[in-house]
């Protein structure tokens, strides 16, 4: 099981990566070019002062690395190719700024082949002694990783939220972990048996099951948002925050039913108010993770009946 983190493709990467370099650069530097009239000429927008030059990029995922490689290397090749056949309207575009960089940037790239055809293509480019190529000029390719302090910028302003794609375990994986750790599984069917609302073994027994699957699917979201360290701190400083407060829940004489459901809509919301570049669905599952790792770690627990 592999809970995943969906990268955007297409128009939203397209959008996405605009906004990204406007942030970046800020607005009076980075200048995005229009392609509803007559298409964009291979650029996306540039840089006044450097003279970087960007086109954005975003496949449909999921692919293999050789796929995804083939991809990125035709969307540069094509590009190129309008960046050199294109003068007239580039040199009215640019005016005096002089290229020193193509960049193709994308959600993510993972093989060495797409490095190695950026240099060829450089050749190429250099070869044509174009008036608006300067000649330190270079195509390369880069990732939204490497624009991490605009991105956490615009998902702390709510531009755009963070959704995890996970999937729930199967009752087989449930067992292998529950068999792998026996301590936490016998805390945790103790603590169900004190609750008066589960009557019989078979009602424990599927209440148990449930709380292992909010585990397992919570563990793997989080796993999933170690791609994006600052909302991953964050989320974990929220579930030291509220576990901080479970003891008073325990001796405030809310019966138990109740103290299971407070624990998770207080973290379910206090999770959405805190860390508001998250989607609501991975909220909602990471509150229910909370619930079952207090649960399965001793720090929340039932009275006695």
């Amino acid at each position: 099981m592999v809970a995943q983190v969906p990268r955007l493709s297409g128009d939203e990467w397209q959008e996405w990566a605009t906004k990204l370099l406007s942030c970046h650069y800020g607005p009076t530097e980075f200048q995005r070019i229009p392609d509803h009239d007559r298409g964009d000429a291979g650029l996306e927008g540039f840089t006044r002062s450097d003279g970087h030059a960007y086109q954005a990029y975003g496949c449909e995922e999921p692919v293999s690395t050789s796929t995804r490689y083939e991809k990125q290397r035709n969307k540069i090749t094509q590009d190129i190719n309008k960046f050199l056949n294109n003068s007239a309207v580039l040199q009215r575009l640019l005016g005096s700024v002089q290229i020193t960089r193509w960049a193709l940037l994308v959600p993510y790239y993972d093989s060495k082949d797409i490095v190695a055809h950026a240099a060829t293509k450089t050749t190429e480019v250099r070869s044509k002694g174009l008036s608006y190529v300067a000649p330190s000029f270079q195509v390369c390719i880069c990732q939204e990783d490497d624009f991490p302090v605009a991105r956490d910028l615009l998902m702390n302003t709510g531009t755009r939220s963070l959704q995890v794609l996970s999937r729930s375990p199967s009752a087989e994986e449930v067992a292998t972990w529950s068999a792998a750790n026996q301590q936490p599984s016998a805390i945790l069917a103790q603590k169900l048996g004190r609750l008066p609302t589960l009557k019989t073994d078979v009602q424990r027994a599927n209440f148990q099951n449930k709380v292992l699957h909010w585990y397992l699917r919570g563990q793997e979201i989080l796993e999933a948002l170690r791609l994006y360290p600052e909302v991953y701190a964050k989320v974990l400083e929220v579930k030291s925050h509220r576990e901080e407060f479970l003891a008073a829940a325990l001796v405030s004489g809310v019966p138990s039913p109740n103290i299971l459901n407070e624990a998770i809509n207080e973290f379910r919301a206090t999770l959405q108010r805190e860390v508001r570049e998250l989607h609501q669905f991975p909220s909602e599952a990471l509150a229910y993770e909370a619930v079952s790792d207090w649960l399965l770690r001793c720090p929340l627990d039932f009275p006695e009946a």
